[in-house]
């Protein structure tokens, strides 16, 4: 960026990016002269007493909300970045990067009376400019009173823009969706479309159930899929995750397992071809003669040496993902169920094998019949998919499928 560009500034945990946020994003590219306007969606913050979504889902809505204007740019600086975000971080390193850049940090009115709460807040009042917009009934009056206090007391430089009133929360698109109503008029249509599609809200339960330590182990491995994957297969992975977890609730199994398997499992499939043999190789001791089984073993190489995975549950359902094996335990089971009916998966006929592979009304005693009952129907069409496209069935599968039915 060249010297003396104006920079603006959103960040946010987006969770999601909703129609507020896009009115917000909008108005001030219209106001002020940036150069770029950054939507930085933050990682880990620091003050969130919720457990926010997966950065997949959070950094995907503020992208597609935001791909019609040409001068916005979605930054995933904050969600690669280990540990805790703060504010101060990524501006100081912006500033290094693009020496000479002026930052305009942007936010609502609300941001006056939060800032000395902020922490190093000083400096970032030393560092940045503010561009404060009024949001839903903000008290104009108090809020230039506000201003004027932090100009006298910290030198802060603010200016104020307007945009259309927006009442929308985060958290009333959260209940909404976490209650099975339409947020269609809260959202940008396609962001209302992916969320319809993941139905990442419908977790949330899984996802408060869970201990402390395990979700900062799977937020942690979902964060570092980013430079592995890109979009779509991060969120068929996350998707995959999800419904893993369900599964891992229901029939009594790690949910730690089964998450980092589920989110782990196709962290080869974009590597070039001549990579997945290799590491497969290396995994395996020998060469998997199958292209399309590949990514497994070489998924499971870098589980182990990339992402410190020990468990030989864990690898093996990362490993034997695509094509299942004889003798499969209860978490590579749930794990192969996952990747292949989460909600983002095109195939029709799921509905029936979600619905055996989550036992609904079945028996504790009964459970484990229903998983393997809805293993061997995805088996059976994944067995007609192929056929339908002249491919050999994998001895594996047969085999898997021909001891479970």
């Amino acid at each position: 960026m060249r010297t003396g560009a104006l920079i603006g500034l959103f960040g946010g945990s987006f969770d999601p990016f909703h129609n507020g946020h896009l009115a917000m994003v909008e108005a001030a590219a219209e106001a002020f002269p940036f150069e770029r306007l950054i939507v930085m969606p933050v990682g880990l913050p620091p003050h969130k007493s919720r457990r926010l979504s997966f950065a997949t889902f959070r950094s995907e809505s503020a992208r597609l909300a935001t791909d019609h204007l040409p001068h916005v740019q979605v930054s995933e600086r904050e969600i690669l970045t280990p540990g805790q975000n703060f504010t101060i971080d990524t501006i100081e390193k912006l500033l290094t990067e693009n020496p000479g850049v002026q930052i305009q940090l942007i936010s609502g009115s609300d941001f006056l009376f939060a800032v000395e709460e902020w922490y190093q807040y000083e400096k970032i009042i030393s560092l940045v400019s503010f561009a404060i917009s009024f949001r839903g009934n903000a008290d104009k009056e108090k809020s230039q009173e506000q201003a004027d206090y932090l100009r006298r007391k910290y030198g802060a430089k603010i200016d104020f823009f307007t945009m259309k009133t927006s009442t929308v929360s985060a958290t009333e698109v959260r209940n909404n969706l976490m209650a099975g109503i339409s947020a269609s008029e809260l959202l940008p249509a396609k962001v209302n479309e992916l969320l319809e599609i993941y139905r990442p809200y419908s977790y949330a339960k899984v996802i408060d159930d869970l201990d402390e330590a395990t979700w900062q182990k799977l937020n942690a491995y979902e964060r570092r899929l980013f430079p592995y994957l890109g979009s779509e297969r991060r969120l068929h992975s996350a998707s995959s995750c999800l419904l893993g977890l369900e599964l891992a609730a229901v029939h009594g199994v790690s949910a730690l397992q089964v998450g980092t398997a589920a989110l782990l499992h196709d962290l080869a499939k974009e590597l070039p071809l001549q990579e997945q043999w290799a590491y497969a190789e290396k995994y395996l001791g020998y060469e998997e003669e199958n292209p399309e089984l590949r990514h497994g073993p070489a998924a499971a190489f870098l589980a182990r040496e990339e992402f410190g995975v020990k468990s030989a549950d864990v690898l093996n359902a990362i490993h034997y993902h695509t094509s299942g094996r004889p003798e499969m335990s209860t978490v590579e089971k749930i794990v192969f169920l996952a990747d292949k009916i989460e909600y983002g998966r095109p195939f029709k006929d799921l509905e029936i094998i979600r619905s055996l592979a989550l036992a609904e009304e079945a028996a504790v005693s009964e459970k484990s019949q229903y998983l393997d009952q809805a293993v061997c129907r995805c088996f059976e069409e994944v067995f007609a998919a192929l056929e339908r496209s002249d491919q050999e069935i994998c001895p594996l599968s047969k085999e898997a499928y021909n001891r479970l039915k």
